[in-house]
């Protein structure tokens, strides 16, 4: 991709179509190469929602763009999902040049950077290499402890790197590991059970993981294609046109109507609701898949394992800027979350805002638990989404399938965990990024 790259820096006039992060880091990329008085501006197919700049360029309407159309090279720069609608729309406005970079490439391009680029700072704490799970994060390893207490280091950030390498300088990695996360290590340091032979009923009676996916997602697999403890569940079907044939959220005690809002947390809430079967239940989606084997979910009990959660990500500035900046809903929804937590867990508002402050947090809403710490974790999480909901209409927030509570929730269940990390036995595990 890099080389698919190279060919922008021959073009006269470069128009960035898109203005988040995988745009964001392109236009750095042009400008680190000598490109920025070449870069006309940056392009979105609707303002709502999008900055006005970008690193001092202007994000404008695709059409603003039209008089240039002949002669400017368009880089596509999105998530790959979005890329077959952009070209379309630029080409409509006559557009005939395109190049297209996705998360993934544009993820490879600055994690090689930034390796190379922390060669320069031997006294930080912690090394960065590649992550074959997932090339958006690398592999942050402490010095000491290495994988048994690693983090990941954000590739696509809103930091340019020397601004993330000055804070990662003031790092003292395994004392903050220690202090946020507590004695989670890497579930794969942990005894596996080594039979020779095992029944997937068994498998299925300690863990059940469900697998979280809309009627939009055209990634997921034919019924019978994954591993036993998998359970696929359509989330949001009860506004679906394409209703799946097997589980779906919106039987028994559901919010499946809150889907917009509550993204992939529907299907958290019918688990909280509806299911007791296994020892262990959990939550994966349908592109974000949990690492772990056969063998580590035989030796759970065995080895006192309470909670699975996702490898935490370091994230330099801090986790309340990192969420202002990044995420598509900023100031207005992180004021609502600190009022819920006021309103209904009022013991908790001075530890979540201190928290906001520290580097670590467990990304995605992935957790797996046993029955009950798992319904303990959504019986204080809940009342406060919900009343999150209620501030939304009583303020008219207006933004109803923006998943902004779903990107609230990320915090919140980080917060728990790590409230708890004294009271539950966790383990941390990767997950594994289908693109």
């Amino acid at each position: 991709m890099e080389e698919m790259l190279e060919k922008a820096l021959e073009a006269d006039k470069l128009i960035i179509y898109g203005a988040h992060l995988v745009a964001l880091e392109c236009v750095r990329w042009l400008v680190g190469k000598g490109k920025r008085n070449h870069i006309l501006g940056l392009a979105v197919t609707d303002l709502t929602g999008n900055p006005k700049e970008l690193e001092g360029f202007p994000v404008r309407k695709i059409d603003a763009y039209r008089g240039q159309s002949y002669d400017s090279l368009v880089i596509i720069a999105a998530p790959k999902r979005h890329h077959r609608d952009m070209e379309s729309r630029g080409r409509e406005q006559g557009f005939r040049q395109f190049i297209k970079v996705d998360l993934e490439a544009m993820s490879r391009i600055k994690g090689k950077k930034l390796i190379a680029e922390q060669q320069n700072y031997p006294q930080c704490s912690f090394v960065l290499e590649e992550n074959k799970n997932d090339p958006s994060w690398l592999n942050m390893l402490g010095k000491k402890s290495g994988l048994a207490n690693h983090c990941k280091f954000p590739t696509l950030f809103y930091l340019e790197e020397k601004g993330m390498f000055k804070e990662a300088l003031e790092l003292d990695m395994e004392r903050e590991y220690e202090k946020l996360c507590g004695n989670n290590r890497s579930l794969h340091t942990f005894p596996m059970e080594r039979r020779t032979k095992e029944d997937a009923a068994e498998i299925k009676d300690i863990v059940n993981i469900y697998m979280a996916f809309s009627q939009w997602d055209t990634g997921r697999r034919g019924a019978g294609q994954y591993e036993p403890w998998i359970t696929p569940i359509q989330v949001g079907s009860s506004m679906s046109e394409q209703r799946s044939e097997g589980l779906c959220d919106d039987t028994g005690d559901h919010i499946s109507q809150e889907n917009g809002r509550f993204a992939e947390l529907t299907g958290a809430y019918w688990l909280w609701k509806n299911r007791m079967g296994s020892r262990y239940k959990g939550l994966c989606h349908y592109r974000r898949h949990f690492v772990i084997s056969k063998e580590e979910i035989l030796a759970l009990d065995h080895n006192g394992i309470d909670v699975i959660l996702t490898t935490p990500r370091y994230v330099p500035g801090g986790i309340k800027n990192m969420f202002l900046a990044e995420t598509p809903v900023k100031e207005k929804v992180y004021k609502g979350m600190l009022d819920a937590i006021a309103r209904q867990m009022p013991e908790d508002r001075e530890g979540f805002e201190a928290y906001m402050d520290s580097c670590l947090y467990y990304p995605n809403n992935m957790v797996i638990a046993k029955n009950n710490i798992y319904d303990s974790y959504c019986a204080w999480m809940f009342p406060i989404l919900f009343r999150m909901a209620e501030l939304d209409e009583e303020t008219g927030y207006g933004h109803g399938k923006d998943r902004h509570i779903a990107y609230a929730a990320e915090l919140l269940t980080s917060y728990y965990f790590v409230r708890n990390k004294d009271k539950y036995c966790g383990a941390v595990t990767d997950y594994r990024l289908e693109i």
